[in-house]
């Protein structure tokens, strides 16, 4: 049975290892990417540029190519790390980080794929007029761009603004554009919302992604002992609320990657699927 999910390890370039970047992502060169991604079992990457020095399209299309891999999501989250922030005080940062988003749009572009809109935005709260000319000015470049925003809500360690996929949803119907949209984030859902299935309902079937992982950083299927989530409810949740898309999987943060990568994406498969068949017998 075809899955209507593609499944998608997070991934970028060697040089994130020395950005203290919150959660472990696959490394290597952009030939070595997707096909390990493969190789594990996976559909593809989302990839983490460099926002600075965003990579030159084609390279990354002849990887895909050579790999079989998709690429449905163009990750921001290497902004934060790199000091920047779309909502800063200061407005030569502000610009600096307008200009690195547009790249990531104009990468995504070429592919057709969605970036997401979460960390980069900064942690401090910003005025609405600021934050309508932000958000207005990133759909229209989205939009010749070819490309597709996903505003991602965050818990408040990470931003201290649009917490909630209520508050997410309030931006997307502000904006009214159908390049500026909504994804969901498992750690977000468990720590932010009144409940899981509360944030997952908030978003009415408009997000395409989702981030799965544990509020341990662990990926799903993968230590149990410390896992705080309810994976086949979740996945209950998304089929019935009509999710499809992608999704994407952080690497185990500790030990050797590679098996609990492909033990995770066994287990998702398998999950998937069973609510799939879970759905679909309800509705006979």
């Amino acid at each position: 049975m075809e899955l209507p999910v593609s499944l998608c390890l997070f991934a970028s370039t060697p040089d994130i290892n020395a950005l203290g970047f919150i959660v472990k992502v696959l490394t290597g060169d952009i030939d070595e990417l997707p096909r390990r991604a493969v190789a594990w079992g996976y559909d593809g990457i989302e990839f983490m540029p460099d926002p600075e020095s965003v990579l030159e399209p084609g390279a990354m299309e002849r990887a895909l190519r050579s790999a079989g891999a998709v690429m449905p999501v163009v990750n921001s989250g290497r902004m934060g790390v790199q000091g920047m922030a779309l909502f800063h005080e200061d407005g030569g940062v502000r610009g600096k980080s307008m200009d690195a988003f547009k790249r990531l749009l104009d990468f995504a572009g070429y592919f057709r794929a969605r970036v997401g809109l979460g960390v980069a935005r900064g942690k401090r709260i910003p005025g609405i007029a600021l934050a309508c000319d932000v958000f207005r000015e990133l759909a229209e470049h989205a939009e010749h761009a070819g490309a597709v925003i996903m505003l991602e809500p965050a818990d408040p360690g990470v931003t201290m603004y649009i917490n909630t996929v209520d508050e997410a949803m309030d931006w997307v119907r502000r904006i009214a554009s159908p390049v500026f949209s909504i994804m969901l984030d498992t750690y977000q859902l468990a720590e932010s919302e009144p409940s899981i299935e509360h944030g997952i309902r908030a978003a009415h079937g408009n997000a395409r992604h989702i981030h799965l992982y544990d509020p341990s950083r662990w990926p799903p299927g993968i230590g149990a002992e410390t896992n705080r989530m309810d994976w086949p409810s979740i996945f209950g949740l998304l089929h019935e609320t009509g999710f499809h898309g992608s999704a994407s999987v952080v690497l185990a943060p500790e030990g050797d990657p590679e098996p609990a990568a492909r033990q995770s994406v066994a287990f998702l498969r398998r999950a998937f699927s069973a609510a799939n068949v879970s759905e679909n017998a309800k509705a006979l």
